[in-house]
């Protein structure tokens, strides 16, 4: 199989990135608080995490989700767009975060789009509109930043919005896992792997990184 040539480079979390999520979460502490309650509950009702996930664990995922924010050009996006979001991750905690910001929540799974929109509603976050199912049919500009956690190989993702303007990707998923996802892609892509467990020494972020995918136009 002929293999593209990908732009690869590594690097780590920087202390200032850290700083800014720690303030991140003590100024939108009640209301990100909240969303963890109102994700438990309706976890009960619907499989949005796993079943017998812990408080600690949620408040975890949350605040994994807010690293995203360290990328400036997440306020300069036209509209970010959070697909295969399940119970509102990362999307929800980074609309709570930025209300200035405009967010699609999607997910194929109608089930877990109600509970988002409840939850949206109960928090007052009027920046959060929702799309019930592929990725492949929401309409993607060249300004808008797509974000995911967990819910996609990196070359299915490409391929379903391959006919939008898309220019940047943002996935939550395993450093380790980047170069098997990449067989399929052929056009070339630079990609930025941000090892968290370099920094963030605790088990829920073994083996975790950001992984920024956008086109490699050189």
């Amino acid at each position: 199989m002929f293999h593209v040539k990908h732009t690869i480079i590594h690097t780590e979390i920087s202390k200032e990135s850290l700083t800014k999520l720690n303030s991140l979460l003590d100024i939108h502490q009640n209301q990100l608080t909240k969303y963890a309650e109102e994700l438990m509950w309706w976890n009960t009702k619907v499989n949005l995490v796993s079943r017998d996930v812990s408080r600690e664990t949620v408040i975890e995922h949350i605040r994994h989700s807010l690293l995203i924010h360290q990328y400036l050009y997440i306020e300069q996006a036209g509209t970010i767009i959070d697909t295969g979001t399940g119970g509102g991750l990362p999307g929800i905690p980074l609309a709570i975060c930025f209300p200035d910001l405009n967010f699609v929540l999607n997910d194929i799974v109608s089930k877990k789009i109600m509970a988002v929109k409840q939850m949206a509603f109960k928090l007052g976050l009027k920046n959060v509109k929702t799309h019930t199912g592929s990725i492949s049919e929401v309409p993607i500009e060249k300004e808008d930043l797509v974000i995911t956690k967990h819910a996609f190989k990196i070359e299915d993702l490409v391929s379903f919005i391959e006919k939008t303007e898309w220019s940047r990707i943002v996935f939550l998923k395993g450093g380790e896992e980047v170069l098997k996802e990449l067989d399929g892609v052929l056009s070339k892509l630079k990609i930025n792997i941000i090892e968290l467990d370099t920094v963030l020494r605790s088990d829920f972020y073994k083996g975790k990184a950001i992984v920024e995918v956008s086109k490699n136009h050189e």
